[in-house]
């Protein structure tokens, strides 16, 4: 939220912050399922894809 606030760029920070202020239950759990999906999401693939670039790792 503070790069969008440094750059005047209005995402999903600024979103939140609209609703949490406006008490809309629906709008926050909604960001937080995003944001929660899109971060498990991307550390699976990190996780999937980690020993393309170091050999030393291996699943057993």
């Amino acid at each position: 939220m503070i790069t969008e606030i440094v750059f005047a760029y209005p995402g999903i920070g600024t979103l939140l912050y609209g609703a949490i202020n406006s008490n809309d239950y629906n709008l926050i759990i909604g960001v937080v399922s995003l944001s929660v999906i899109g971060i498990a999401s991307a550390t699976l693939i990190i996780d999937l894809i980690y020993p393309l670039f170091d050999p030393r790792v291996r699943y057993r």
